[in-house]
């Protein structure tokens, strides 16, 4: 071999050997190591796996056992990779269909707004007047509808249902009043000095209070369903205010007033006003803004009064108010609401009551504090008083303004202050 081939082979040799060099040099401190893969899961769930190897068996590998496990090479990461991620199992609360003492579904029968809502005469369906439409109808619990009557009563204020469900007395903004008759859709014109409506058991008459600029004129009065043979029953004078109107349905009371003997700073003397200047007991409360409701056999009445001890919030009562018992098994049952969010059985041996939540101080003297409120439901037992928690709202509740049963005591319907739309929730 010639001197000139050997310095050639020489020289190659050499490059072979530097290029050699430089790409170990390069695989040892310059090029990065391949990043931990991420596992796309068949879920969809996105799962980073734990690296190989912990710090301190990785700082006793060499280079080249580093590089083979796919680890840093020069360098421990300074966030460590996640461990698996398991998925999460999302636990729905559990919501009763019927009212068992928890969170229970209320359903909607439609989106109508529903003022003056009350159960139909048989019992099941519901009537009440359509605020958007004029319409007064009558629905059933799946929203089936039927007119009660073709005629349509613009911008109604109040309705007022006689017991048999046939008649209602119904009153407009500017004072103008009419008693509507829907079995044969005739309309009678009361006096619009006429008010404070309430309905005998038959519906056949209506006591009311004759309302005057002059305290000699101002009566409480009966008369017949559409406004004929007023009859004056009590002189009220400058004591209307105190007067409620409630007609009981035994037909023995017509009105309670507040206008008995002075007993101290809260407690009142409720006297009972019948139809023939009857002589009957007084009731004593604890409170004022006495708020009765009678029960269907009109032997008891839930009443609510507002004092101090109760931080001017309504307090709920129970007391007999029949005969020789009136005043008689008063029980107090610690429930802070209004009579008129409460209802009886069709027997009267249940009572059913929206209370809200939380309620202010001070709601009793000015309502505006409640506005807003949500309530829960409550069932008491009229024979031993007995309160017991029926149910809260599953997606957060209502302010309820009308409630009532059906008759057989599945459904307690209710329509709420904000929407007024009518609602239930089963019982069984």
């Amino acid at each position: 071999m010639s001197e000139k081939l050997k310095k050639i082979l020489t020289i190659a040799l050499f490059l072979v050997i530097i290029v050699g060099l430089a790409l170990l040099l390069y695989f040892l401190f310059f090029k990065k190591a391949e990043p931990v893969a991420v596992v796309e899961p068949e879920t969809g769930e996105k799962i980073t796996v734990r690296l190989p190897a912990t710090k301190e068996s990785w700082e006793n590998m060499t280079i080249s056992e580093r590089l083979q496990q796919g680890l840093p090479a020069l360098e421990w990461p300074s966030e460590q990779v996640t461990e698996i991620i398991e998925p999460v199992q999302t636990i729905m609360p559990e919501i009763d269909d019927v009212a068992n003492g928890s969170r229970t579904w209320i359903t909607p029968i439609s989106d109508d707004p529903a003022k003056g809502a009350t159960l139909a005469a048989d019992g099941e369906r519901n009537i009440y007047y359509n605020s958007e439409t004029g319409q007064f109808l009558s629905v059933d619990n799946v929203g089936n509808k039927k007119l009660l009557t073709d005629q349509v009563f613009y911008n109604v204020e109040k309705v007022d249902w006689a017991p048999t469900k046939d008649k209602a007395i119904i009153e407009y903004p500017d004072g103008f009043k009419v008693m509507y008759d829907f079995e044969t859709d005739t309309q009678y014109t009361l006096p619009k000095n006429w008010e404070e409506f309430d309905w005998n058991s038959s519906g056949t008459q209506i006591v009311f209070k004759s309302m005057s600029d002059y305290p000699e004129n101002t009566w409480l009065a009966i008369a017949q369903a559409d406004g004929s043979r007023p009859q004056p029953i009590e002189h009220m004078g400058e004591n209307a205010d105190k007067v409620v109107v409630s007609w009981s349905p035994n037909s023995q009371v017509v009105a309670f007033s507040s206008t008995g003997e002075a007993r101290g700073v809260w407690e009142q003397e409720i006297l009972l006003i019948g139809q023939n200047q009857e002589n009957y007991k007084s009731l004593i409360v604890d409170g004022r803004d006495f708020e009765p409701k009678w029960s269907p056999q009109g032997d008891k009445i839930v009443y609510s009064v507002y004092s101090s001890e109760t931080g001017y919030r309504p307090q709920l009562y129970l007391v007999n108010a029949q005969g020789d018992q009136i005043g008689q098994n008063r029980k107090s049952l610690r429930l802070a609401t209004w009579a008129h969010k409460c209802t009886f059985n069709k027997n009267g041996t249940v009572i059913y009551c929206a209370v809200p939540k939380e309620l202010p101080e001070g709601a009793g003297l000015v309502l505006e504090l409640a506005e807003d409120s949500r309530d829960d439901f409550y069932k008491i037992d009229v024979t031993t008083g007995m309160v017991s928690f029926l149910a809260e709202d599953a997606m957060g509740g209502y302010d309820v303004e009308e409630i009532y049963l059906s008759d057989d005591e599945t459904y307690l319907y209710f329509t709420d202050v904000n929407t007024e739309q009518l609602r239930y929730i089963r019982l069984k």
